[in-house]
């Protein structure tokens, strides 16, 4: 057996959808979809989001790590998908407020690359990194209000 024909992944599971259905002081809510699950799993926080993304590409052995995750205790790491509750938490007519299909190419440096699509502006951007990846879709939601005392303290700042 060639190198090459071992841990095969079809090319429709290495792209995974978010949806964000709320995004409140910057913690994303929403679903998590892969075909090599073939349900939707709801997340409730970005580390969540991050860690399910992890489990998954550790699962499915692509895209293969380049170093081995570091652990403080010698106990095997139990799945994200395995500890979350199946009810959604959402209404049901609820829409998403952005829609990110993730395509991971690389795990290098103890992170990812790979690219990412808002598909509701059909924006598409590479990524360099777990963080840079958070960032991009950051940049894509609904961002605060800034309060009026922080706005305040810039205007006397500049006076």
């Amino acid at each position: 057996m060639s190198i090459a024909s071992r841990n095969v992944v079809p090319e429709d599971m290495r792209t995974s959808i978010i949806r964000i259905y709320s995004y409140r002081d910057k913690n994303p809510q929403g679903t998590f979809y892969n075909p090599y699950y073939g349900e939707e799993i709801v997340f409730e926080n970005l580390t969540r989001l991050l860690l399910l993304m992890e489990d998954l590409m550790d699962e499915m052995g692509s895209p293969q790590a380049s170093i081995r995750a570091r652990r403080f205790d010698k106990i095997p790491k139990k799945l994200e998908r395995a500890s979350i509750a199946k009810q959604l938490l959402l209404s049901p007519n609820q829409e998403a407020i952005a829609t990110f299909k993730v395509k991971v190419l690389f795990r290098q440096g103890a992170s990812w690359q790979g690219k990412v699509r808002w598909t509701d502006e059909g924006k598409e951007v590479s990524f360099r990194s777990a963080l840079e990846l958070v960032k991009l879709m950051d940049s894509a939601l609904p961002q605060p209000e800034p309060c009026a005392q922080a706005a305040q303290s810039e205007a006397v700042g500049a006076g």
